[in-house]
Formats: structure tokens, C-alpha cells, sequence
């Protein structure tokens, strides 16, 4: 039977337990940081922790800033999210980004989830993630997934860089890609809180070569404030945290059925 779930804070060793279709997910908190993201990532998973999808990353932020339960929305722990996290720092997601020259056949956008925690350390062959996403999916605006969803490729003709209008993350390939089709629908909620346009920096690669990059959450500042969307961080900053993920259940404490 579908369900849907209600957020929750639960203390002793603190989660947030955030519901992302039949499952729920159990962000550990606090998060690592602040600090660069290949110390946060090693610490998550010296811990014995999971790094977040893209996708789980976004459903997160849209339960602390729009959840329909108080008891979570109005949490300390959410609050820091909002305020010591977006407000003051950053959200590191744990996702590979690799822009493939403009000049090629089929340019675009490659996102690998960096589930093992290495970040730019290596060159990934575009050759293997082609492989990995045959036989996948393609979905909205012609993003294709792998049938594990870990690997997505998004066409440059997708993607906006600088500002969007409100609404329009849902249809932009480099969210869709990082995000997940649901989670950029639950991005354009979270930018809906925010008085700006969301802004993203994407990469301009004029090059002969791919070039990776790494991809973070925060607010963007212009003449008010909007949700920022970097796609080409190094990591190297100091402002970023990352959440480590204690699992995912599929318990029926806390569900009613769909209406």
C-alpha cells in the first residue's frame, strides 16, 4: 500500500528522519563541518556512515523549510540547516561533476554519486559511464539515469547557468541530473521561501578535456537572497558540511495512506 510518512526529529544519538517515498532516510546530526569536502566525506564515512544521493539531499531541505509538521520545521536542527548551514555556509552534496567540451558530438553533463568519497582525485572515464547508463532511463528533459540511478547525463542544451526564473529548476538538466527528477521538483519548493530568482554556476568548458567539479547548496546574494546552486566547486573552501546517512528504513511508524 503507498504511504506517506511525517518527518521527525529523534534525539539520543540525533537524526533527522526524512520520508522519500515508501522509505525513510536518517541524516545524522549533526553534520560534518564546517570544512572542505574531501576531510567532511572521509570523516562521514570513517564513522561507518553513507554519503546522501542528490536526491535524498533535497528532500531534506524541503522538509526544513516547508515540512507540514512543526515539531520538525520548527526543530533546532533545523533551524541550524537554515541558518548555520545555507544562511552562513554551504551544503556539500556528495556528487561527481564532469562537463564534457562544448566542441564534441553530444556535450553536456555527467553526475556520478561520490558514494566512496573520493572527489577529484581521480579522472573518470566518460567511456565507463556510458556503460553504466546503458540500458537506464531517460526522463525529463531527456536526462538519462542508470538503472541504479547513481550515474546521470544531462545535454548542455538543458542546462541554465546564472539566474532562472521561479519554478523552472524542475526543467533544468544540471538539478535534474543531481537532484533526481523529484528532487529538483522539491528544489523549486525550497527556492519558493527565498524573495530572489535562484542563480547556478555551471562550467563554461571551452577546453579540449572534460573538467570535474563538485556540486553545493547555500543562498546567493545580489540585491536580496535566493537559492544558490554551485556546480563547479573544488571543495577546497572551508564553509561546507556534509551529512552522513545512518539508513534507510521502510518502517510504518509515523504513516497514513495516500489521499
Amino acid at each position: 500500500m503507498n504511504t506517506t510518512a511525517t518527518p521527525r526529529i529523534e534525539r539520543g544519538a540525533t537524526y533527522l528522519v526524512v520520508p522519500i517515498r515508501e522509505e525513510k532516510a536518517k541524516f545524522v546530526f549533526p553534520p560534518i563541518g564546517p570544512g572542505s569536502y574531501d576531510i567532511a566525506v572521509k570523516e562521514v564515512l570513517a564513522r561507518g556512515l553513507k554519503l546522501p544521493t542528490g536526491e535524498q539531499t533535497a528532500f531534506l531541505l524541503n522538509e526544513v523549510y516547508n515540512s507540514n509538521a512543526p515539531q520538525f520545521k520548527d526543530s533546532s536542527e533545523a533551524e541550524f540547516v537554515r541558518k548555520n548551514i545555507i544562511k552562513d555556509g554551504c551544503l556539500r552534496v556528495p556528487n561527481i561533476n564532469i562537463w564534457t567540451p562544448k566542441r564534441v558530438e553530444n556535450p553536456g553533463l555527467y553526475v556520478v554519486h561520490d558514494e566512496n568519497g573520493k572527489g577529484l582525485s581521480e579522472k573518470i572515464d566518460t567511456n565507463v559511464l556510458e556503460d553504466r547508463l546503458s540500458g537506464g532511463s531517460t526522463e525529463r528533459q531527456g536526462v538519462r539515469f542508470s538503472r541504479d540511478r547513481k550515474v546521470a547525463f544531462a545535454p548542455l542544451n538543458t542546462i541554465t547557468a546564472g539566474s532562472h526564473i521561479k519554478g523552472a529548476l524542475a526543467q533544468d538538466g544540471a538539478y535534474i541530473a543531481n537532484y533526481g527528477v523529484e528532487g529538483a521538483v522539491r528544489l523549486d519548493k525550497v527556492d519558493a521561501r527565498f524573495a530572489l530568482n535562484p542563480y547556478s554556476f555551471v562550467v563554461d568548458n571551452t577546453e579540449n578535456d572534460q573538467i570535474q567539479s563538485l556540486s553545493a547548496l547555500d543562498r546567493y546574494w545580489l540585491d536580496s537572497v535566493g537559492l544558490g546552486a554551485d556546480f563547479i566547486s573544488n571543495g577546497a573552501d572551508g564553509y561546507g558540511f556534509v551529512f552522513g546517512l545512518a539508513g534507510s528504513d521502510l518502517s510504518a511508524e509515523g504513516t497514513a495512506p495516500k489521499k
